[in-house]
């Protein structure tokens, strides 16, 4: 990109990603966000949060809300790079409003456990969250530019690290489906199943 940017790299590649940007962008990187599975050296002019995988934990959360503290608060010429992995759809976890974070692990652990591929899986992320689902996106005022490296069969952009940066083109019908499918509603917390009822409602 030209001109100034902030960069959030996220996935279990973060650190080497972030690191190939400083070197890349240098003086014009404003501000950096790393989210890693584990610790790592990176650049001194990024911030670091090791979150939780598989499974997110209160640090994905708190990455997540960096995330989009971060975007929403670019100024409009900066552009926002999004560097993403493997992972990064539990590292970077933000429920939507009325959800927990604990609602959305019990309901990850349930689809896994049930034998949800990632599509499934993030069919029902995207419509749990803030962030997912192209919402990253669109709270940056200005561009937003995405770099993925793929771990999803296919490589489809909205699948990839959930799509932070991607329109969702999946629905609340579909992601009830996916829970009828892999055990059924009862086996999911009651407020993971009304706030989806209400997005099919048009609540949401």
């Amino acid at each position: 990109p030209d001109g100034p940017v902030v960069v959030l790299s996220a996935g279990k590649a973060a650190p080497a990603m972030a690191a190939c940007a400083a070197a890349h962008l240098g003086r014009e990187i404003r501000s950096g966000l790393v989210v890693s599975s584990t610790p790592a050296s990176v650049p001194s002019s990024f911030e670091q949060i090791v979150g939780g995988h598989p499974a997110p934990s209160a640090e994905s959360e708190r990455a997540g809300r960096r995330a989009l503290d971060l975007a929403s608060t670019m100024p409009e010429d900066t552009t926002l790079l999004v560097l993403l992995s493997g992972g990064a759809s539990a590292l970077m976890a933000v429920p939507a409003a009325g959800l927990t974070l604990g609602d959305k692990r019990e309901t990850t652990e349930q689809l896994m456990h049930a034998g949800a591929d990632i599509h499934a899986l993030n069919t029902v992320r995207k419509h749990l969250s803030a962030i997912k689902g192209g919402r990253l996106a669109v709270a940056a005022p200005g561009p937003c530019l995405c770099l993925a490296i793929s771990d999803v069969v296919g490589d489809d952009l909205s699948v990839i690290g959930s799509g932070p940066t991607v329109g969702d083109p999946t629905t609340f019908d579909d992601a009830l489906e996916t829970l009828d499918r892999f055990g059924g509603r009862a086996s999911y917390p009651s407020a993971v199943v009304a706030h989806l009822a209400r997005g099919v409602a048009g609540g949401v």
